[in-house]
């Protein structure tokens, strides 16, 4: 019976976050869940591996039928670690967003090493909308509640 114990604590956390609203996919590597966009309220969701968290905050302006996104976290073959958030729901129209912020805690130096931030139109430039602080990249206040596709953040 103990050989199953890690069968059992797996079995009990995936349906924790399905009762909670997220459907986790765990592999050595990667972490992932999956969420659904609700309007006009404060979100925040966060995926964790090896002393990496991955945290993304954000208020929707709206959103038509609640559209799926995922996060996924993962450590790369440089030993970085990589957060991809995005929209996975190509059906528009798609959430607009006031504001959102992505943070890595237990980055080295507190420091992003890489981001990118996506339109449905393509990748903006840096500092169009965006900035970044340390671990922390967040739409400052020029962001134009424009549709946000993905954001990715990596750290050493």
């Amino acid at each position: 019976m103990l050989e199953n114990r890690g069968w059992w604590a797996f079995l009990l956390a995936a349906l924790w976050c399905a009762a909670a609203g997220a459907v986790p996919i765990i592999q050595d590597d990667v972490i992932s869940v999956q969420f659904h966009i609700i309007a006009n309220v404060d979100s925040v969701h966060e995926v964790v591996l090896d002393g990496r968290t991955c945290q993304f905050s954000y208020r929707s302006a709206n959103t038509a039928h609640g559209e799926a996104w995922t996060m996924k976290i993962e450590r790369e073959r440089s030993g970085e670690f990589k957060c991809t958030i995005e929209d996975i729901d190509p059906v528009p129209p798609h959430a607009t967003f006031y504001g959102f912020s992505a943070h890595m805690f237990g980055a080295r130096n507190d420091v992003l090493t890489s981001n990118e931030v996506w339109s449905h139109e393509g990748v903006l430039l840096e500092q169009d909308g965006y900035l970044v602080e340390g671990n922390t990249l967040r739409a400052d206040s020029h962001w134009n509640l424009g549709g946000l596709s993905k954001v990715i953040i990596s750290s050493e």
